[in-house]
Order: structure tokens, then C-alpha cells, then sequence
């Protein structure tokens, strides 16, 4: 590849980068991560490309941001713009400036540091990829979904010229929508009229149309202005490319050949080729003068005029400035470099879950310049001892097809260590065996189910289902594996020794794919059906019991690591949690990320089993969740569209991946402790200087609260008692907690629900992020469950008999809207109490039982006698009777 390559749509010379803020740093995993992350496996989708003009750089609008990359040995050397969802991308020829189009604005940015030099507003809709500067640079023109183009100075930020006219947009996905002359007198645009495409020719100095070209049958979607003269060249939707007189609007020639879309082309810098390119894949040269095709020498084919790019769709094309070489943008932005000399193609980027296959003659070997490929696919999983993370992704065949691809990769560093190539996909389904020697793949080709043992690198076939495994899951003791198939709507329960099918579990109402868990005593297995979740018998492979209430498919299904509770995340943008045993729900979950009928909420336990994540397709976020209480603990913002959640095995991380690049993110659960950090509190965290940690310490702090000066309860030393005296304690509670449930027993013997909520919100609003802080506001969450009954029940008042007034208690295992009504002995109705939505918990004391004063709903006081009170809560209803006694 020559070094010298150069593209003539962009002149600005990126050798200015020469101080760039990352450069002395090599680890890129660590560049730009949202709040939250500390690692990122990937660099994103490849959308643009832009090379230096000495040819020594090279920029590349992703969809992380736009890395500046060593063209020679493909070293990231800084990341300019990090986590903006821009689309159009262009540098000024000849000055520092780096324009992004971003939601309705151009920002133009001083392309060494990054800062904003101004923004350019006007456009009423989204910018598309349509961005331009004229060849002297002070201009530059945009393109918008409000179906305008807006002109403006560089220096100025005013708008100069607005061009409208058309009747529909045709959205740019290759940046070639809109071109200036090489005088930059004319601006041309394409786009679309009703049912015909057409040509607009402007003055690009006061903005007035000059004539219109018509001709083609549907929309145009890319033009192109010779480097010498006034020709034009146009693609369309109907397949086809014309060379126009920009001056006269005279069409000079049709150029047919393309069996697909053109959304792509571009001249020679000689002005004697045409390349074009199409969603089918093709790319074709045409003789500019003639329109007859172009022939190359090819190592494969003796000679071409056409190259048909693997992924299937060509965006775009682009020559290098001495016209030896044409670069091509493929499906998600592989940039393949064709070798127009030698008829040789490099590929050197590809984008997110897929290798590409690279051509090249027998005297040079291709080479990868900048991988922004194979990541994480749509699954990730990590090992038992966590230290490897297994994604997915996919390869092309050289005969054609995908072949699934499996890459192990450390776990710290998302350096890949090993690869297996399957010879059919895998898309979703993979699990390690719970020793970490072997790895179960289910196909999505074939149905075929595959051990690879990581020990030997021997991949034995088990078994087959009809078509697609969409999941898979080992037993706790790795002799049995669970296989989920998509289209003959079953589990299958397989012996790992023998290959033999034990059970095959028919789910009745499919509708979606099917999802499969394990319980930790693997005496249970879970499956998704339809709308619905249900819980099968191992040994007799027979139903036990159907857990409903979601409105839409379910997608997901977790154990918590106790097995006492059931996540189910469902399309309806919704988890609940269920209790394994009776089928009760437990909780409902909402705000959990918005997803559609393909997708659904994904749900997994952390391996203490404190939190639910759970994160949606069309959510930028991921949640935490408290189990028992289930309020959100944290929210991580900047995941993406997610498609696959996991824990790793000491619970500190909670790695996603992105949809729309197969991007792993990294998130810090919670901080790994350092020794000092631990031990200042532990040691002073005995307030009461009893010689041990325990409850009656936090309630001294929780008492002393807001008191200033030398306290024994200021446990952090800095003159006040407050919220991070508290956490502190508990914190050190956590650590010495050899028997919670002893200390959960003591802390509702000292302590209210209300007093625990209200330290638990308080230390949550505090924003307490240290890792000393989190265990804290974690022992609190776990106290606070102590409160939570297991069963809903009505409680007898008291006093009884009474005169005139009495508490009635109860107790709630999930949230409830609650009401209390009293009954005479004749069955009437004498007062309805309503208490409201209550958390669960319990209702035992005068502060927080029922109360009823002896009074009807007139506020007379009744007479002596028996009556009935009846307590609802939900689906819960139960009655006692009481007598007043006067």
C-alpha cells in the first residue's frame, strides 16, 4: 500500500496532530469511556475515513469517536471527539478545522485540540451525512432531514445561502450527497422529487439555482464533480450512473452495468475514471470519456472492470490522489484499498462481530492496519475463575457464507488470547462448562451443538436440534447441558459424558426464541415461553408451575444465586421477580430499558446475589438494582443499545455489549478496596468501645447525628456526625458479618424500617462512591431486608377488646396498595380505611399499624358489640374479628 495516499475530497493536512494529548499513552481500551466504565473492548463502527495529505495519518469518524491513527502501523494516536452522535464529517483543505455534523447543528472544532470554534444553527431537523467545504475552505455546505442545504461562512458561522426545493430527503449514508466544482463556484445536490430523482446545480456564492438535471427514475443519492472542468457524474437508486455538463445540464452519457442501487462515486484525479459503487455489492470504473468499462489485471480473475466487496454493500468510493489506488467503504464501514495497478485488495478495517476475507496476489501479504473488528458479538460470557471473557462473531468462508467465530480474551485486558472458527454461525449460544475446561456452542446454521475443550482444542459434536440454538446452559455440576432451539420450540436436556438426550421440554406457546437457565442446586431448569417463564423438573423433566403477568415475549431468565428467586425480562420493557417456590411475584420493575418485540430486558444476578442488572435494546443505560428492596442502586449511562449483560465471577464488574457495534463495555460495579481505605474505618467504627463492631455502634452513630466536635461517633474525623459516619460503620458491619443473619436479627431489635430506609436514601443521595462507602450503603440494603417478611399476612389488633381505639398490624412481602375495611356483625360497612401504596415490610406499631378510631365514616362512635375488619393488599385479602367494649 502506498503511503502516499491521499483523498480528494479532503486536503487538510492532519500533520498538525503532532502533540496529541494521548499519544504517550498506549492503552486505548481506556480513551473516552462513559461514567462508570473503566474498560471498552472495540472502537466502534467505521462510518468515514479521512487520510493526511502526506498520507502518514489517518482519521476515522466510529461510532465511539474520531480516532486519528498512524497510516503505517496503525497505532491510535489520540481520540478527538468521544461519545457524540454525529453523522456528517469533513475537514477544511486548508486550515485546522474539523466540522461534525451533530443532531441539528454543524460544530466546527479546532481540529488539534478538540475545542469548539463555533457552531453553525439553522437546520429544523437532523444534519444527515452530507458535509462539504469548498475547495478554498471558507465555505461550507450542509445537508438535513428538513430536506434543505444550508450554506455557510467558516469564519463567520453566518449563513450564506439556504437551498431548498426538494420534495422528499434521501438520506446520505456515504457523505456524497452534496459537491462543490473544483472552482467552487457551483454547489450540486442530489435528491429526490416524488417518484423521479434529480440534480440541482447552484451558485455557491449567493445560493440562487441555476438549473436542474433530470433524467433519473429515482433517487440520487451521490454526485461528484471532475477535478478538471465542469462534468458531473451522478448515482441513483435506478441503478444506474450519468455524466452531466454542470454548465449546460446536458446529459452526456448513461453508464449501465450495476444490477443494484449506485450510492456511491467518484473521478479520478485525472478526471479519466469513474468508479461507482452499489448496495449489491459491486464496484465498477467506467472510461469518463466514453463510458465503456474499465479493465484491470486481477490475481483471481485475468480481467475486471467490477470487484464486489464481501460484506454485500459498497457506500462508497474514494481515489487516492495520484489514482493508484480507490478505497472502499463497505457494509458498516470495512474500508477495503483496491490496488487499481496491480488489481491486489487490502482490507484494512473491518467492522464489529466479523472477520473479512482479504485478497491480495502472492507478493504481498495483507495486513489489518486498524481493527475495529471481531468483539463481542451478540454474547459474551465470562470464565468460572474469570479471568477470560468468550465473545461471538462471525467470519466469512472463502466459499462463501458465515462461519462462526469464538474469541477468548483476558478478562483484564480484552487482549485476545485464542480463536475457534466453527463451520457453521453462533450467535447467541454459549456457556462454560462450570470447571472452565470445556465451552457448549449452540449453531444458529445448523442446530449443531458443540463442546470445544479448551484443554485440548478438540470440538466434539453432542447433538442436534431441527434449526438455530439460541441458548445453551450447563448443570452446577457440568454433567448435564440444557439446549434451547428456535424453531421445533424445545429444550433440550443433554448427558455431557455420553451425548445422550435425557429430556426434551416442549414449550407450548412459542412465539420467540427460547431462553434457558439452571438453578443453583440444578434440580430446577427455566425456560422463556411466549409471554410467560416456566420452571421444569430436571429428574422428570415435567412442568412445575408457569410464571405470567408480562404483556410481551419473554427474553430473559435468571436464578439468583440462593435459587429462591426467579428475573424474567420481557419485550414489554419490563422484569419481574418472582418467588421460585409459590409463583408469587415478587416485584415489578420498570424503567428497565425500553425494547422492542425483537428484543427484550436482559436480566442477571450479581454472584452475592445484592444485585439485579437488568438493560434494554433501545436504552442507553444499564440498571442496578437492590435485591429484596428492589430500588435502583445505580444507573450506567453511555451502554448503548445492550444485547447481552454479564457478571464477572467476584461480582466488581458487569461487562455489556453494544448493539450497534458489538462494543464491550466494562462498568465498575463496585470499587476494588484498597488496604488503607479499609482500614481507618474498621478501626474506629467500635463507638461504644465494647471491644466489637455491631449494631449497638450504628445506633450510637444514627443517635448522635448532626452533633459537631470531638465525637466517638465521628468515625471519619471531620468534625460532624453525619451520613458517611454511618456508612462507614456499616461498612465495617459488612466486613465482620460472619453471621448476618444474627446481625440482621439485632439491627430490627434497635432499629425501625423507617430509620434504615431513611439512612439507606440518604447515604444513596450522597453520593458516595469509595469503595469503603458502597460496601456501607450494601450492609444497609441487606438490613433493611431484614424487615421484609416472607408472606403477606393480617395480624390480630390490639388492644382487643378495646374502647374506643385500636391498632390492627400486618405485614407486606411485596409492594401493595393497601385498605382496611370494618364490618358490623350484620355484614355492613362502617369504615373504609384507605392506607395507601406501602412498601413491604412491617406494620406492627402504633406508628405504622392501621388505626381505627370506633368511628363510622360520619365520625360517630359505634356501639359495643363484634365486628369484622378485612385487610387487602393486592391479590392478598384476609379478615378478624375484635370487639369493642364499653
Amino acid at each position: 500500500m502506498k503511503t502516499t495516499l491521499v483523498f480528494t475530497l479532503i486536503l487538510f493536512t492532519l500533520s498538525l496532530f503532532i502533540l496529541l494529548p494521548h499519544a504517550a499513552a498506549a492503552d486505548t481500551t481506556k480513551w473516552g469511556l462513559p461514567e462508570g466504565a473503566k474498560l471498552r473492548i472495540g472502537k466502534g463502527h467505521i462510518y468515514d475515513m479521512a487520510y493526511s495529505s502526506d498520507g502518514t495519518k489517518l482519521a476515522v469518524r466510529s461510532s465511539i469517536g474520531v480516532w486519528v491513527y498512524d497510516a503505517e502501523t496503525g497505532e491510535a494516536l489520540d481520540l478527538l471527539i468521544e461519545n457524540e452522535p454525529f453523522r456528517g464529517i469533513a475537514f477544511s483543505p486548508n486550515a485546522p478545522i474539523l466540522a461534525l455534523g451533530i443532531e441539528r447543528e454543524i460544530r466546527l472544532l479546532d481540529a488539534e485540540t478538540g475545542s469548539l470554534l463555533r457552531t453553525l444553527t439553522g437546520h429544523t431537523k437532523q444534519v444527515d451525512d452530507s458535509v462539504a467545504f469548498s475547495p478554498d475552505g471558507t465555505m461550507i455546505a450542509s445537508g438535513s432531514y428538513d430536506r434543505t442545504i444550508r450554506v455557510w461562512d467558516v469564519n463567520t458561522g453566518k449563513e450564506l445561502a439556504l437551498l431548498s426545493g426538494y420534495s422528499s430527503h434521501v438520506p446520505s449514508i456515504h457523505g456524497g450527497r452534496l459537491a462543490f466544482s473544483a472552482d467552487g463556484a457551483m454547489i450540486a445536490s442530489g435528491g429526490y422529487d416524488g417518484t423521479n430523482g434529480t440534480i440541482r446545480v447552484w451558485d455557491a456564492e449567493t445560493g440562487s439555482l441555476l438549473r436542474t438535471l433530470t433524467g433519473h427514475t429515482s433517487a440520487v443519492g451521490s454526485v461528484a464533480f471532475s477535478p478538471h472542468g465542469t462534468t458531473l457524474v451522478s448515482g441513483s437508486y435506478d441503478d444506474t450512473v450519468r455524466v452531466w455538463d454542470a454548465e449546460t445540464g446536458s446529459l452526456l452519457r448513461t453508464l449501465t452495468g450495476h444490477t443494484s442501487s449506485v450510492i456511491g462515486v467518484a473521478f479520478s484525479p485525472d478526471s479519466n475514471i469513474i468508479a461507482s459503487a452499489s448496495d449489491n455489492a459491486a464496484v465498477r470504473l467506467w472510461d469518463a470519456e466514453t463510458g465503456e468499462p474499465v479493465w484491470l489485471p486481477h490475481p483471481i480473475w485475468p480481467y475486471v472492470d467490477f470487484f464486489n466487496v464481501p460484506e454485500g454493500v459498497a457506500y462508497g468510493v474514494t481515489f487516492s490522489p495520484d489514482g493508484g489506488t480507490l478505497a472502499i467503504r463497505g457494509w458498516y464501514s470495512a474500508i477495503h484499498l483496491w490496488d487499481l495497478d496491480t488489481g491486489s485488495l487490502e482490507t484494512i478495517s473491518s467492522f464489529g462481530g466479523r472477520f473479512l476475507r482479504v485478497i491480495s496476489d502472492g507478493d504481498r501479504s495483507p495486513r489489518t492496519l486498524i481493527d475495529h473488528s471481531p468483539l463481542g458479538g451478540k454474547k459474551i460470557v465470562f470464565s468460572p475463575d474469570g479471568t477470560i471473557l468468550a465473545g461471538l462473531g462471525e467470519s466469512l468462508a472463502e466459499s462463501g457464507g458465515w462461519r462462526g467465530t469464538i474469541i477468548l480474551r483476558d478478562a483484564k485486558t480484552g487482549n485476545s488470547l485464542r480463536t475457534l472458527t466453527l463451520p457453521t454461525t453462533v450467535e447467541e449460544a454459549m456457556a462454560f462448562r462450570p470447571d472452565g475446561t470445556v465451552l457448549a456452542l449452540g449453531s444458529r446454521g445448523d442446530g449443531t451443538l458443540y463442546l470445544w475443550d479448551l484443554r485440548t482444542d478438540e470440538l466434539q459434536v453432542l447433538g442436534k436440534h431441527e434449526h438455530h440454538i439460541n441458548s445453551v446452559a450447563f448443570s452446577p455440576d457440568g454433567t448435564m447441558i440444557a439446549s434451547a432451539g428456535y424453531h421445533d420450540h424445545s429444550v433440550h436436556l443433554w448427558d455431557v459424558e455420553t451425548g445422550s438426550l435425557l429430556h426434551t421440554l416442549r414449550v407450548d406457546h412459542f412465539l420467540g426464541s427460547v431462553s434457558v437457565a439452571f438453578s443453583p442446586d440444578g434440580t430446577m431448569i427455566a425456560s422463556t415461553d411466549d409471554q410467560d417463564a416456566v420452571l421444569w423438573d430436571v429428574q422428570t423433566g415435567q412442568s412445575l408451575r408457569r410464571f405470567t403477568g408480562h404483556s410481551h415475549l419473554v427474553k430473559s431468565v435468571a436464578f439468583s444465586p440462593d435459587g429462591n428467586t426467579l428475573a424474567t425480562g420481557s419485550a414489554d420493557s419490563t422484569a419481574r421477580v418472582w418467588d421460585v417456590q409459590t409463583g408469587k411475584e415478587l416485584a415489578l420493575l420498570t424503567g428497565t430499558g425500553n425494547t422492542w418485540a425483537g428484543r427484550g430486558v436482559l436480566v442477571a444476578f450479581s454472584p452475592d446475589g445484592d444485585f439485579l442488572a437488568t438493560g434494554g435494546e433501545h436504552d442507553d443505560s444499564v440498571h442496578l438494582w437492590y435485591v429484596g428492596m428492589w430500588n435502583k442502586f445505580k444507573t450506567f449511562k453511555g451502554a448503548g443499545h445492550v444485547i447481552d449483560i454479564a457478571f464477572s465471577p467476584d461480582g466488581s464488574t458487569l461487562a455489556t455489549i453494544r448493539d450497534a457495534d458489538a462494543v464491550i463495555i466494562f462498568w465498575e460495579v463496585m470499587p476494588t478496596p484498597t488496604p488503607d481505605a479499609d482500614e481507618s474505618p474498621q478501626l474506629s467504627a467500635d463507638v461504644n468501645g465494647d471491644g466489637e463492631v455491631n449494631i449497638q455502634d450504628l445506633v450510637a452513630v444514627a443517635a448522635a447525628i448532626g452533633q459537631t466536635g470531638e465525637n466517638a461517633a465521628d468515625v471519619n474525623g471531620d468534625g460532624e456526625v453525619n451520613i458517611q459516619d454511618l456508612v462507614a460503620v456499616a461498612a465495617a458491619l459488612g466486613e465482620v458479618a460472619a453471621a448476618p443473619a444474627a446481625l440482621r436479627q439485632q439491627g430490627t431489635a434497635h432499629l425501625t424500617q423507617e430509620d434504615v430506609q431513611h439512612y439507606l436514601t440518604q447515604a444513596q443521595q450522597a453520593d458516595l462512591t469509595d469503595a469503603v462507602s458502597l460496601r456501607g450503603i450494601r450492609f444497609l440494603a441487606q438490613l433493611l431486608s431484614a424487615f421484609i417478611p416472607k408472606e403477606t399476612a393480617l395480624l390480630p389488633n390490639y388492644p382487643n377488646p378495646f374502647n374506643p381505639e385500636t391498632w390492627i398490624p400486618y405485614q407486606l412481602s411485596t409492594p401493595a396498595g393497601v385498605s382496611l375495611t370494618i364490618y358490623d356483625i350484620q355484614g355492613r360497612v362502617v369504615r373504609d380505611l384507605d392506607l395507601g401504596h406501602q412498601r413491604p415490610g412491617m406494620y406492627h406499631t402504633r406508628s405504622r399499624a392501621a388505626y381505627w378510631d370506633g368511628k363510622n365514616a360520619q365520625g360517630e362512635s359505634v356501639a359495643s358489640g363484634v365486628y369484622f375488619y378485612t385487610l387487602t393488599a393486592g391479590d392478598f385479602t384476609a379478615t378478624h374479628k375484635m370487639l369493642i367494649a364499653k
